[in-house]
């Protein structure tokens, strides 16, 4: 009995649905998400057609695609792996283990299974597509061998590239049936190469990349956002494409309604104004780029207006100092080279203070000095690296502070934040923190009853 990996190996092809978007900013995409499987096709065949050896082998690998329970198919994928340890069907067992480990959310088993294909059939466009797609949901800058994995990645991904340009279309298929096998695969491999040069900064192939990848799908949420920070990561930043393409990451996410979308708006917005000086434009610039992938000839991002004097000293020394490094450039560094290890002492309300990462009873008190980070939580002006002072924790967000220390960094994105490693002024802390405010007491109803009549 002979039948051809055409018509029993699966074959996924994938597109991004639904996910949870993480705050993003050391690793620059820390997302969790998931892909949906849109059909299910008949891989065409490159190589001499594989055999079964039985009926009964057949059988057992017609049940288990027939299966539509993920649970029972992984125990029938074992059954069959285990019992017929030599079939040339070993690749489409492991690979429906594959599919249903993701659909149980079951990344880590998902890849293994991904990583068993590849161990019987190195070339399985499948297989290289899905580690391709899962890797930057999964991926952690802060691991001990990321540098390895991105590596391992990057390879994968230029393999999967590689076995696609080779990829002949069969007789049998038709020019879109093919289309829509390849172009989703190609794209993912694209996406992530510009991924790992992302994590990198290698921004211009990571520019390259991405865009190559938005050519095979030119929907994909997570693409476009990565894109986008590649261009505001850039030296000097291009707010023109970056605005562009982030905007078009909201702008699908809303459509398709990913809970990603709030997140990368978010994003999108601190850094709009961070340049801009306000939010006016955006939303008509996320409604053009809903029909159409890239900025039209000579979109323009238009650079914020040296700010006028407001008469708060803390406000005009904040913003005579920064103005300049928010635009990039040779003047921006010639600011900041005149600017670090200088003192700074100013007044300004605070955010929030959080136990920083790096050492034990260390603390991060952030400070809002302009009026547009007052008005936004989780935006701050000023980071204040304190590691004498345990009674910042009795600090409230707005509460005023004055601070002094030596200005030691800067980022720019989203928005202009200076970090100086200094103290909070003692008068300017409270004792004790705030008391909680009681919550109301909730009484129980009263039941009023009827006297029974006589």
């Amino acid at each position: 009995m002979k039948k051809t990996t055409a018509l029993w190996t699966l074959t996924l092809l994938f597109s991004v649905s639904s996910g949870a978007i993480a705050t993003e900013h050391a690793n620059h995409s820390r997302f969790s998400g998931g892909i949906t499987l849109m059909s299910h096709v008949a891989a065409p065949p490159q190589a001499a057609a594989p055999q079964w050896k039985s009926r009964d082998e057949y059988d057992a690998f017609n049940a288990m695609t027939a299966e539509k329970d993920p649970n029972k198919k992984i125990s029938l994928a074992e059954a069959f792996l285990a019992k017929y340890a030599t079939s040339d069907f070993k690749s489409g067992a492991y690979l429906t283990e594959m599919q249903s480990y993701y659909q149980l959310g079951k990344s880590d088993q998902a890849v293994d299974a991904a990583k068993k294909v590849l161990g019987v059939d190195p070339n399985n466009l499948d297989a290289l597509a899905f580690e391709s797609y899962v890797f930057p949901f999964t991926f952690k800058g802060t691991d001990a061998d990321a540098a390895a994995k991105l590596s391992s990645a990057d390879g994968d991904a230029h393999h999967g590239l590689d076995v696609l340009q080779k990829f002949q279309k069969p007789a049998n298929v038709t020019d879109e049936q093919f289309k829509q096998y390849v172009d989703p695969k190609r794209a993912l491999f694209n996406s992530a190469i510009g991924f790992v040069a992302l994590q990198r900064k290698d921004y211009p192939n990571a520019i390259t990349a991405f865009k190559a990848a938005t050519d095979g799908n030119p929907s994909d949420v997570y693409t476009f956002y990565r894109l986008g920070l590649a261009y505001i990561y850039s030296t000097p930043p291009d707010y023109d494409h970056a605005v562009w393409y982030i905007a078009r990451a909201v702008s699908l996410a809303q459509a398709a309604k990913n809970p990603a979308a709030d997140d990368i708006n978010t994003y999108l917005k601190r850094a709009y104004v961070n340049y801009h000086g306000n939010d006016q434009g955006l939303s008509d610039i996320i409604t053009q780029t809903a029909s159409s992938v890239n900025p039209p000839d000579g979109f323009k991002v238009a650079a914020m207006q040296v700010p006028e004097k407001t008469g708060d000293a803390n406000k005009d020394a904040y913003n005579e100092m920064t103005f300049p490094l928010k635009l990039g450039g040779e003047k921006a560094q010639k600011t900041w080279d005149a600017l670090k290890g200088q003192p700074l002492e100013l007044a300004g309300f605070v955010d929030s203070v959080e136990k920083s990462p790096d050492a034990a009873d260390t603390y991060l008190v952030r400070i809002d000095i302009l009026d547009a980070s007052k008005s936004q939580p989780g935006t701050w002006d000023i980071e204040v690296k304190d590691t004498t002072q345990a009674k910042v924790t009795n600090l409230s967000p707005g509460d005023p502070v004055r601070f002094k220390g030596t200005i030691s960094a800067y980022t720019a994105t989203p928005s202009l934040v200076l970090s100086v490693d200094g103290t909070i002024d003692p008068d300017t802390i409270p004792d004790a923190p705030k008391a909680k405010p009681k919550a109301p007491v909730k009484h129980p109803p009263v039941h009023h009853t009827t006297a029974p009549s006589n």
